[in-house]
């Protein structure tokens, strides 16, 4: 752990006060964990800035110091990357300025502290719709969903948020502000210096501040939850939807059935959508400035064709909110079910149905009765890929095979030309993979890119190059 001198001590309390640092293990505690319990970490310090100016002035103590430094947000997510292993940690939850929305532009102004259904609510005040929808969004924050350029379910509609951030304030490793704070479309004086930051991991600097895109908010969504009988037929039934629906498809979420019979097994109050079991679900939304009749149609002519088995069509918006939480509820609901080797991969989705395959037949020669419980993203072509321990089997015995399965699963994923990080990002539990797949020439350009803006190796230092 960073020895931090009295002199630093004393510099950060003038800085923020006492109420914005922790010193306390136990208040420490919450910060240094993540939700699955996989990553713990340790700290001398907590520093809870509460403005620009204060992250800017310890950012610069740290860097006269050469103290290192992990950023934190919301704290949900998933590889790592926000748990400090000795360096001090800067949580961006107090930078909380009140969202701006500006109408005429539909650009939303907010602090990276903010969390993703606060900003969502903000533009809702006004009609407007920022579409970044993590089932984490009530923690997750504007600064972290930016740094590890968060997807989630709306992505086949509106993008990740490498799409939806049109100017970004960050503070630099020397305690530099850079300030890119424009609303334009359209730019195009240079290198888009703000995509640097965009999924860096808070590895470059730290974001404290935010233009982004808010759009039309549709009159109507019209989400449906139906039943197929393979991944091939869920792919199709998307190009035919898309294709011959007026209105667009904003959601299209892939469910194993194990992934389901889990949700209605742990989750109280799941309800089953539909009245037969089938291999596989989707979930799909529509949104209209219409009504519903269009995607109802569509979704009919799905059936015809004999793409779909059967539909559930939400008549209200507690029906809405049932369906949407048996796709939400998914990782929830595998938490008492042992241990589990989790991926977060995408492919095309030309070859999503062989992957599952080849993985299924390799991984069942290695971990006999192993449960696939496979959902996410079908439409961008992420899948959460996730593997839980065969009923009975010790949960040390198969997670330390985890390295080897992991392995497994990410070299068929290259080789379909995937990616063995859709949306999660590297942190530090991808790091490995990242000098295994990456090109020599990727990873010397990524270097020179930090060493060029964090010389000193003090932004989350563990990060990708340690």
């Amino acid at each position: 752990m960073t020895e931090l001198s009295q002199q630093f001590l004393a510099s950060a309390r003038q800085i923020l006060g006492d109420k914005n640092m922790i010193c306390d293990q136990e208040a420490a505690t919450p910060y240094l964990h993540e939700w699955r319990d996989r990553w713990h970490g340790f700290t001398p310090l907590i520093v809870l800035p509460d403005s620009t100016r204060q992250v800017t002035e310890i950012v610069q103590l740290c860097a006269q110091h050469q103290v290192a430094v992990t950023p934190q947000g919301g704290n949900t997510g998933l590889v790592g990357g926000q748990i400090p292993q000795g360096e001090i940690l800067l949580s961006t939850k107090n930078l909380q300025q009140i969202p701006r929305i500006n109408k005429s532009d539909m650009t939303l102004t907010v602090s990276a502290g903010v969390s993703l259904s606060d900003a969502a609510g903000a533009a809702f005040e006004h009609d407007l719709l920022f579409p970044m929808e993590l089932a984490s969004g009530g923690s997750a924050t504007i600064g972290g969903a930016i740094s590890t350029n968060a997807g989630g379910m709306m992505v086949l509609r509106y993008g990740t948020m490498r799409e939806l951030v049109l100017g970004l304030e960050v503070v630099l490793a020397d305690g530099q502000v850079w300030t890119g704070m424009n609303s334009l479309y359209k730019n195009n004086t240079g290198y888009d210096l703000k995509q640097m930051f965009i999924g860096a991991e808070g590895t470059l600097g730290i974001v404290t501040k935010a233009v982004l895109r808010l759009f039309p908010m549709p009159k109507a969504k019209t989400l449906a939850w139906c039943s197929v009988n393979s991944v091939a037929d869920a792919t199709r039934a998307l190009g035919y939807l898309q294709n011959h629906c007026a209105d667009p498809v904003a959601k299209f979420e892939l469910v194993s059935q194990l992934a389901l019979s889990l949700v209605l097994q742990n989750i109280p109050g799941a309800k089953k959508p539909l009245a037969h079991d089938a291999p596989w679900s989707v979930m799909v939304e529509f949104e209209s400035w219409h009504g519903s009749e269009i995607a109802q149609n569509a979704l009919a002519s799905a059936l015809d064709k004999g793409l779909i088995i059967d539909a559930v069509i939400a008549r209200s918006q507690k029906q809405h909110d049932e369906l949407l939480a048996l796709r939400e509820n998914i990782s929830a609901a595998q938490k008492s079910e042992g241990a589990a080797i989790k991926h977060d991969i995408s492919l095309p989705l030309a070859n999503i149905a062989d992957f599952l395959k080849q993985a299924r037949n390799k991984i069942l020669q290695q971990i006999p009765d192993t449960r696939f419980c496979v959902f996410g993203h079908l439409g961008d072509g992420n899948l959460h890929y996730n593997l839980l321990s065969p009923i009975g089997m010790k949960s040390n015995e198969f997670t330390r095979l985890r390295s080897e399965i992991t392995t497994l699963v990410h070299d068929l994923v290259q080789e379909m030309g995937g990616s063995f990080s859709a949306e999660h990002g590297i942190g530090i539990a991808r790091v490995n993979d990242l000098k295994r797949y990456k090109t020599g020439v990727e990873i010397t350009m990524m270097r020179q890119i930090k060493q060029a803006i964090d010389p000193d190796n003090l932004m989350n230092p563990r990060l990708w190059f340690d």
